[in-house]
């Protein structure tokens, strides 16, 4: 009796296997987007996105929905969201991988949650939420977790106990204490994306650069004046962004970061950048809008693989004839400066698809010259 329970539960977790999709494949399915629709086709509908629809009442025809791995719900405020979840409605559903309860004005978790075993990705920002329950350590497969914009002020300690968690969102919860989470996240060697934006930070722990496993590192918004040298200790880091700011200077260190694709230093107070950029050779996105550079420093044309530039709302005068050396570059915005005319090595840059200029005090001539060779060059140009 004995040996046939457990091939009976050996059958049922192997069959549960085979009906998850993968993240992948989810992408591809189609998305149902009325309840009626829905159960019209309750065995086909494997997505579901229900979100503002201004959704009152939980129907119990929902447990139809018996390959539901996708679950959109957000903006309903109305609807009794932990009810939602209990196993008369949702809660029933054993295959859900992602849940979306962003925005509904939310105080605390629905517990039924707790019943989704296969959960990879739950969604909660801009809710009311002032803590996260424990049982959220419970769901062992997830990988993302976003709860920005809330009013968190601390993690539970077992969230470290996620081995799978690489994405971590807690922007927009400046009353979180800072010291206990850079604490635990040193403990989450999965973790890989870490979004803190908005999060009054005035300085980061020098314990952050012991994520080394870490890709991504978004900071934007916040305070930093200087952000510190072991901030471009992390040198997985593919993509690194320090918007709206208030940096003055970036250290030379920055030249560590030689995996870095994707720069973002839009809306600070740079008005130079370190040699050092040069040494950045995979990076292909650098964003240095809305800083007060009086000219295109010659290390950013150093860069082999750089493919789109944006320098608008800037002081630019006149570019370097260096610019001639991004063989790569395909879009380029120099709009709200104070060009008056652009270097004629602009006119061979083989790879320029697209360049902004608006807001430049270009004269008559000008215009009418980089018209005819951009029309040349097939390049598109916004005056």
């Amino acid at each position: 009796m004995a040996y046939w329970a457990m091939v009976f539960m050996l059958f049922i977790v192997t069959n549960a296997n085979a009906q998850l999709l993968s993240i992948e494949e989810l992408a591809r399915e189609k998305v149902y987007q009325s309840m009626d629709e829905a159960f019209a086709d309750p065995w086909n509908c494997v997505v579901l996105d229900l979100s503002y629809q201004k959704l009152k009442y939980n129907s119990e025809r929902v447990n139809q929905l018996e390959n539901l791995q996708v679950l959109h719900l957000a903006g309903n405020p109305s609807l009794d969201m932990d009810l939602a979840f209990t196993r008369k409605f949702f809660g029933s559903l054993m295959y859900i991988q992602i849940v979306d309860i962003q925005d509904n004005g939310l105080k605390y978790l629905p517990s039924g949650l707790v019943k989704y075993k296969w959960l990879k990705m739950l969604f909660a920002g801009k809710n009311n939420l002032m803590e996260i329950p424990d049982f959220i350590c419970q769901l062992k497969g997830l990988q993302v977790l976003s709860f920005h914009h809330n009013k968190l002020r601390q993690l539970p300690e077992c969230i470290v106990s996620l081995d799978s968690l690489n994405t971590l969102d807690l922007s927009g919860n400046p009353a979180l204490d800072f010291g206990q989470l850079f604490s635990m996240i040193n403990q989450m060697n999965s973790l890989k994306k870490l979004y803190l934006t908005e999060c009054n930070l005035r300085s980061v722990p020098v314990t952050i650069s012991n994520l080394q496993q870490l890709e991504m590192l978004n900071l934007a918004g916040n305070q930093l004046a200087e952000p510190p040298q072991y901030l471009f200790h992390l040198q997985q880091l593919k993509e690194l962004n320090i918007n709206g700011n208030k940096a003055t200077v970036i250290s030379e260190d920055l030249g560590n970061l030689e995996n870095l694709e994707v720069l973002s230093l839009n809306k600070n107070n740079l008005s130079t950048l370190p040699q050092s950029i040069s040494r950045l050779k995979k990076l292909v996105y650098l964003d240095l809008s809305g800083n007060i550079f009086p000219s295109l420093p010659d290390s950013v044309c150093s860069l082999p693989n750089l493919r789109e530039l944006n320098l608008a709302d800037n002081k630019l005068e006149k570019l370097p004839p260096s610019i001639l050396n991004l063989k790569k570059l395909e879009v380029l915005d120099l709009s709200n400066n104070s060009l008056k005319k652009l270097p004629l090595e602009l006119d061979f840059m083989e790879s320029l698809k697209f360049i902004r200029l608006k807001g430049n005090p270009l004269g008559k001539e000008e215009k009418e010259r980089l018209r005819r060779v951009f029309l040349e060059r097939k390049i598109k140009v916004e005056f």
